[in-house]
C-alpha cells in the first residue's frame, strides 16, 4: 500500500482537452452518455462524502491543479486517509485548472470532483413510506428541486415514471444541491406497472390537479401516501386522474391559473405534512 505523499505523486495526469478520459467526461451531460458510463460527476468534498455514505461507488477522483485543488489534497491526506487508501493511483486525477473548470461548469470550481457510479434501485423494493411521484416531469432542473423539497419534508422515496428526466443528469444534480444521496430514488418508465406496484404496496395515492379537494381537507389518518405530480404543460391525464384515491389541489386566490410544478410540490408536501 502507499503512503499518502507517494499515492498522490503517482496520480494520473490530464493536461488536455484532448485526453480520452477528459473527453468521456465532457460527454456525461447527456442522457445518452449516462445511459452507457452510469456515471455522474459531483464536486466539492462534502457532496462526495455524502454520496459515498449513501453507498456510491467512486471510480475516479479529480483534483484540479491549482490552490483549491492542492487544499483540498492536504486536508484529505489529514481526515480522509482511509477513503484514500481504498483507490489505486490511477483512480486519481490531477486536471489542468482551466479544464478542470470547464467540466465542473461551476464559476468557481471547488478543486475536487468525484466520477462515481449512479445509484439505481429496483421498484420493486421500494417500502410503504410517503413518497413522491413524479410522471412526465420533464425539465431537469424542476426534478432536481423536487427532490430537494422531499428531503426538506422527511420524505425518503422519491419515484420517477415515465418520461420523467433522470435524476442523474449533471442539472438534476445541481439542482437537488446533495438531496438526492438523501432520499431513495426509483425509476420505472413504464407508468401504469409503476402506479400499480405502488398501489400494490399500500401507499394511497394523491394526483395533483386544479379539479381536486382542497388539500387542506385531505385526513391521511397513518396511511402513507404517494403524492403524484405531472408534467408541466399537461399536467396528468384525465385516465389516470381516475384511478387515484384522491385527487387534490392547492387553493390559489390570486388570478394565476397554475403553479410551477416544482413550487406546487413543494407547498402540496408542506401542507401533507403539517
Amino acid at each position: 500500500m502507499h503512503t499518502l505523499p507517494i499515492l498522490f505523486a503517482f496520480m494520473r495526469s490530464i493536461d488536455s482537452d484532448k485526453n480520452i478520459l477528459y473527453r468521456k467526461l465532457m460527454a456525461q451531460g447527456s442522457a445518452r452518455e449516462l445511459k452507457k458510463t452510469n456515471w455522474i460527476l459531483i464536486e466539492g468534498l462534502r457532496q462526495i462524502e455524502e454520496a459515498l455514505q449513501a453507498g456510491a461507488d467512486l471510480d475516479y477522483l479529480v483534483f484540479s491543479d491549482d490552490e483549491k485543488g492542492e487544499s483540498i489534497r492536504l486536508r484529505l491526506e489529514e481526515k480522509s486517509a482511509g477513503l484514500l487508501e481504498q483507490l489505486d493511483e490511477d483512480q486519481l486525477v490531477l486536471m489542468r485548472s482551466d479544464l478542470f473548470q470547464r467540466l465542473a461548469e461551476t464559476k468557481t470550481p471547488a478543486g475536487i470532483l468525484a466520477v462515481l457510479q449512479a445509484l439505481r434501485t429496483p421498484l420493486e423494493e421500494i417500502q410503504e413510506l410517503n413518497s413522491l411521484v413524479l410522471i412526465d416531469v420533464q425539465d431537469p432542473g424542476n426534478v432536481g428541486t423536487l427532490i430537494r423539497s422531499a428531503d426538506a419534508f422527511a420524505i425518503k422515496q422519491v419515484v420517477l415514471l415515465g418520461a420523467s428526466a433522470s435524476p442523474w443528469l449533471n442539472k438534476t444534480l445541481r439542482a437537488a444541491m446533495g438531496s438526492i444521496f438523501h432520499v431513495n430514488i426509483f425509476e420505472e418508465k413504464d407508468t401504469q406497472a409503476g402506479l400499480d406496484l405502488l398501489r400494490q404496496k399500500g401507499l394511497k395515492l394523491l394526483a395533483m390537479d386544479t379539479s381536486g379537494t382542497n388539500i387542506r381537507l385531505i385526513e391521511l389518518g397513518s396511511t402513507n401516501y404517494g403524492l403524484i405530480l405531472g408534467n408541466e404543460a399537461n399536467g396528468l391525464p384525465e385516465q389516470l386522474l381516475k384511478q387515484v384515491e384522491e385527487v387534490i389541489r392547492i387553493d390559489m386566490p390570486g388570478s394565476a391559473e397554475s403553479l410551477n410544478v416544482a413550487i406546487a410540490g413543494a407547498i402540496a408536501l408542506y401542507e401533507l405534512n403539517r
